[in-house]
């Protein structure tokens, strides 16, 4: 039997990592919706509000993990056995920016306490000593995902979940409060920097990547990453500011309940970066492997929609309590706008893996309007929830219209080559820009 060609097998190994990885963070999600769950019962208000604030720095400091990750797999897709010159300047940066934030964190300990009304500042040196093995391990993640190693990737999401619920469960059951919940946090660090270290591979001299590449990847990947945080949170902080508690904590129970469908999509965007990011991955491969994850994103929006329309308050009853019914008219509309804002981010991160900036702005732009729309029109739960169904419909819509723009000028054209005088034409293909360069 032959062996499957080369573009196949990326589809295939793609295929396979979007399945792995999107069950791990549906099993990560659910750990950590358990944990917020158990520290509401095991702590009182204020120590709650402590871990939740806890857990909040870190989603933070994802948004600088997630950008690191992303250029060291951009790196890594482009030169599939990466330098160890490059790999010791992505993991040196990761940990001097880890360390920077270290003494920034645990030096204004003691400020923010104050300002924030934490119960100890020590949980703020604690998760600071954490971020430069954060940061390093997030380079080693970037590199597992741009050779495509998938299992060993979501070995590392695991790790880092089941350590920090077993841990800080344990710790915050025999009395440590936030301070067990900052251990735990710690200590999940170092399990995942365990899992994604991977040893440097001796090799033969090789091209570098051009760092302009690498500051185009990094810009792209931090506008984009930016744009993502603003469109997933700012809701939640200006329903706070609008609205009564009661109805803001229905709408952020409707939020809770939907956003997982990102979570599962923002898993095929991972797999399919590196695919379309492989120097030796043809148009034709790039091509199919982003129709490929658009309609899986696709697939899964329609199945989530329906979810929620159905069985939505059934979930919302099951989860929350009655006292949230409020919540179910808001479920289909926020899953709705959630699908649109995969759809976007899987076409901004297309831009970040070719070094392209366009999507990144676009959706960066479309978190802006978001916010000022919902700033002068997000008077209700429901009005707030389809108004970013509007601001994400009209994000999509525009990064689709770049790619349509954009495409005749990427389609290969047909032209026939001679290898020798006698040989039969060969029909190959090469970029329309090439062909008239060359005539």
């Amino acid at each position: 039997m032959s062996a499957p060609a080369p573009g196949a097998r990326r589809i295939r190994v793609f295929l396979t990592g979007a399945a792995v990885l999107s069950l791990t963070m549906l099993l990560v999600s659910g750990a950590n919706y358990l944990l917020n769950f158990a520290l509401a019962r095991m702590l009182d208000p204020a120590g709650f509000g402590d871990a939740t604030l806890a857990i909040t720095l870190v989603l933070s400091a994802a948004i600088i993990a997630a950008t690191l990750q992303m250029v060291a797999a951009r790196s890594a897709a482009a030169q599939p056995e990466i330098g160890p010159a490059l790999r010791r300047s992505l993991v040196r940066a990761a940990i001097v920016i880890g360390l920077v934030s270290a003494v920034l964190l645990g030096g204004g300990a003691w400020t923010l306490a104050a300002a924030l009304h934490t119960t100890t500042p020590w949980m703020f040196v604690i998760i600071g000593v954490g971020l430069p093995v954060y940061f390093a391990q997030a380079v080693h993640r970037g590199l597992l995902q741009g050779a495509l190693r998938f299992p060993r990737l979501a070995a590392t999401y695991l790790a880092e979940a089941i350590v920090r619920v077993g841990v800080v469960l344990v710790l915050v059951a025999a009395g440590w409060g936030v301070i067990g919940a900052s251990l735990g946090i710690l200590l999940s660090f170092l399990a995942a920097g365990a899992v994604a270290w991977t040893r440097p591979v001796r090799q033969r001299p090789r091209a570098k990547i051009p760092r302009r590449t690498l500051r185009a990847t990094m810009a792209g990947a931090v506008v984009m990453l930016m744009a993502q945080t603003l469109l997933n949170n700012a809701d939640l902080v200006l329903a706070k500011a609008a609205f009564e508690p009661a109805a803001a904590g229905v709408y952020a129970a409707a939020a809770v309940l939907c956003r997982s469908l990102y979570f599962v999509s923002w898993s095929i965007v991972q797999a399919v970066v590196p695919v379309l990011a492989g120097e030796s991955t043809t148009a034709t491969e790039r091509r199919r492997a982003g129709v490929l994850a658009f309609s899986l994103i696709s697939a899964l929006g329609a199945v989530a929609i329906l979810l929620a329309a159905t069985v939505g308050g059934a979930a919302v009853d099951l989860l929350f309590g009655r006292e949230y019914a409020a919540a179910v008219p808001l479920l289909v509309p926020y899953t709705a706008a959630t699908a649109l804002l995969s759809l976007s981010t899987l076409l901004a991160a297309t831009d970040v893996a070719r070094g392209r900036r366009v999507g990144p702005l676009i959706l960066m732009g479309g978190a802006l309007v978001q916010v000022l729309v919902l700033l002068a029109a997000g008077h209700t739960p429901p009005s707030m929830a389809w108004l970013q169904v509007a601001a994400t419909a009209l994000t999509l819509a525009a990064l689709v219209i770049v790619f349509l723009v954009r495409a005749p000028r990427l389609r290969p054209t047909p032209v026939l080559v001679r290898a020798h005088p006698e040989t039969t034409p060969i029909p190959t293909a090469v970029p329309a820009r090439a062909e008239q360069r060359s005539s």
